[in-house]
């Protein structure tokens, strides 16, 4: 119901910089799938009043985190994709955040994104297979503290839906 209504109020939402941390010890219940029905509620309520920059970003964070080590020694254009929009862009989907163990250069990374995107309040969802009280174990103090503490926590409970067929 939450995240129903968080989608029907999207501009506002992604306006006041609102970030939400959605997560499950399940696998396959439905996080990211939620988070992509956000991201194109938002896109569907602004693509025709919108300039031809980029509004919204959806980041596999281990993904991403390969292609930043990657790109040290070769050009990589994902990485430098999101490099060149992360900052301005209005809504950015973390998914999967915390499942890789992470370098302190990857952290770091990780870190300065996500703080400098908070401190200009912009809007941020996160997904993730931690539980909130144990995600400093994987992001450390300062990005867990930042992500739990400005974002509404959302636990889905459900099985994993991944194969089931109708």
């Amino acid at each position: 119901m939450y995240l129903k209504e968080f989608c029907s109020n999207i501009e506002e939402n992604v306006r006041n910089g609102s970030n939400l941390y959605i997560y499950s010890n399940i696998t396959g219940n439905g996080k990211t799938a939620w988070a992509e029905k956000i991201i194109q509620s938002y896109i569907e309520s602004i693509w025709y009043k919108s300039d031809l920059l980029c509004k919204a970003l959806f980041i596999n964070v281990p993904r991403f985190l390969i292609a930043l080590k990657d790109s040290i020694s070769n050009h990589n254009e994902y990485y430098q994709h999101i490099k060149e929009n992360v900052k301005d862009t209005d809504l950015v989907i973390w998914d999967d955040i915390g499942t890789k163990d992470s370098t302190q250069f990857e952290h770091d990374n990780l870190l300065s994104i996500i703080d400098t995107r908070m401190i200009e309040n912009k809007s941020n969802i996160f997904t993730s297979n931690i539980q909130p009280r144990n995600l400093e174990s994987y992001l450390g103090p300062r990005l867990s503290s930042r992500i739990i503490n400005y974002s509404n926590c959302i636990q889905f409970v459900g099985v994993d839906k991944r194969g089931i067929k109708e």
